[in-house]
């Protein structure tokens, strides 16, 4: 039997693949491009209103001061 054995430092680790952004974009109706939008603005306003009143109640919203 002549298996051959690789150790993990070895083996070809192949970069992640990303789809182009350009292609993402075809891809997508401008009507679905602004709805990304506007979650993406929703998530950061409820971050930004929510993020200082759960760091207080954790005792850690010294970590909003900024130095």
């Amino acid at each position: 039997m002549n298996s051959q054995m690789f150790s993990a430092s070895s083996q070809m680790h192949l970069p992640p693949t990303r789809l182009n952004t350009s292609r993402a974009s075809d891809l997508l109706t401008p009507s679905e491009i602004d709805l990304l939008r506007q979650s993406k603005k929703s998530i950061a306003d409820y971050v930004q209103k929510e993020l200082p009143v759960r760091l207080k109640q954790r005792h850690l919203d010294h970590l909003l001061n900024k130095t």
